[in-house]
């Protein structure tokens, strides 16, 4: 949806921004992680953080894995006859086959009880629900011993099948089964006609290489209060250019680097654009693990992630004490912005890794379906699918709320992360990253 031209006191303009994301998703495209999609984004943040007269641009540089092709050729024996459909291998399995074999359904995660060492060796294993978020539950698929499993995601009832990534950390440690997704409707009708068996090849090329996270700082007058974290991720899926996610991100980040750098303030402002996001935030846990002596001048991560709905909710995920939650909730609704309020500590976002680290976080998102977003990870992430002036909408409320943060001697709510949050964030730190306390 194309921008109409308001006015804002802080001078945001929506036309500049629909230029950025025009350029980002429609020119450059899809900027999977390692790619050289991915380093035109980067060079573009890095022109237009200098352009909007930041102190310091730089990047840094990671090692992550680059999927550079892959190939998933999936049928099903349908009375007769073998009926292809669509499918997708999941970034970071290993390929596969040729594999024909019987199909076995597991519903999950109430069935992960049952995996028992070699249950199934050599089958096709097709899960109804999520994968594993468990590292027991993985385990227990890995020993299991399928030929490949085949992963249904219970959020997306349609006809295309999405593209994902599995946690390098498990894959690296405990192995990892070759993981395909099929589209919902296909499964449907395999369940509902009794399918028993089913034809599986995956080829993939995966390689190391490097990716980048592009940091920006507007340096404040008072270097020894807390710092605020602004921050999104500029990686995409394989098969999208991700006009949602996470190109509405980028823009908002771009947008506040603009109307905020000629502003005065007390506090520094450290922005910060991580890739490999789409591979569990391999960025922001290379940037935490980088930077952890300096983390203790973090005081607030401000994170945006897949907020341009045409139509949808505003949810704001609050990790911090109830009175940092209070005072975003009012003063977002004091500029008319009104959001679904989440105190769920999540480990699928980038500022997860600053909530192991004991930082505070507001992370924006905008859902539109039961879960989520119904286009997630799929071919229908375009910018055909987006609203500049619901971005607009977000941005004319958290703008003047990071501001007066930014001025702020001191903070309206109390700092850190209550003790309940930390020890999740702790546990899954430990479980999904290999974080170490």
């Amino acid at each position: 949806m194309k921008p109409t031209q308001t006015d804002s006191p802080f001078d945001l303009q929506p036309r500049r921004l629909w230029r950025d994301w025009q350029i980002l998703c429609g020119d450059i495209g899809e900027l999977r992680a390692g790619t050289e999609g991915e380093r035109r984004a980067a060079a573009l943040l890095v022109d237009r953080l200098r352009k909007a007269g930041a102190d310091r641009v730089w990047t840094e540089d990671f090692d992550c894995q680059s999927l550079r092709s892959s190939r998933v050729q999936v049928s099903a024996r349908e009375g007769r006859r073998w009926r292809p459909v669509a499918a997708n291998i999941v970034t970071g399995a290993p390929g596969t086959g040729p594999v024909e074999g019987d199909l076995e359904w597991w519903e999950m995660p109430e069935s992960a009880h049952r995996l028992k060492p070699g249950c199934l060796r050599g089958k096709v294993v097709a899960i109804f629900g999520p994968l594993p978020t468990e590292v027991q539950h993985h385990r227990r698929l890995v020993e299991a011993d399928p030929a490949v499993v085949i992963h249904v995601d219970e959020r997306l009832p349609f006809s295309w099948t999405k593209s994902d990534g599995v946690y390098p950390h498990w894959a690296r440690h405990y192995g990892m089964p070759s993981i395909i997704t099929v589209p919902y409707t296909d499964a449907w009708r395999w369940r509902r006609e009794r399918v028993g068996r089913v034809r599986v090849e995956a080829t993939v090329r995966l390689e190391p290489a490097q990716s980048q996270n592009v940091i920006a700082e507007l340096t404040g007058t008072e270097p020894g209060l807390p710092e605020i974290f602004i921050t999104a991720h500029h990686d995409t899926q394989a098969g999208n250019p991700g006009a949602d996610d996470n190109g509405s991100g980028v823009v908002c980040l771009l947008e506040l680097a603009r109307v905020l750098a000629a502003r005065p303030r007390r506090r520094t402002l450290r922005l910060v654009s991580f890739g490999t996001e789409e591979q569990l935030s391999v960025g922001s846990a290379a940037y935490v693990r980088a930077h952890s002596l300096e983390l203790a001048k973090a005081g607030l991560v401000v994170n945006f992630d897949s907020v341009s709905s045409p139509l949808g909710h505003f949810e704001l995920s609050c990790v911090g004490k109830n009175s940092l939650a209070r005072h975003a909730v009012r003063a977002l609704a004091d500029r008319n912005l009104d959001v679904v309020l989440r105190r769920v500590v999540t480990p699928f976002v980038d500022n997860f890794p600053f909530n192991w680290a004991g930082v505070p976080s507001l992370w924006f998102m905008r859902t539109n379906f039961p879960g989520g977003r119904w286009q997630h990870h799929s071919p229908h992430d375009t910018l055909e699918h987006v609203s500049v002036d619901e971005v607009m909408r977000l941005l004319r409320a958290v703008v003047p709320l990071v501001d007066d943060l930014a001025r702020d001697e001191r903070w309206p709510f109390a700092a850190g992360v209550p003790v309940a949050q930390r020890a999740e964030a702790r546990r899954l730190g430990r479980a999904l990253f290999g974080f170490r306390s």
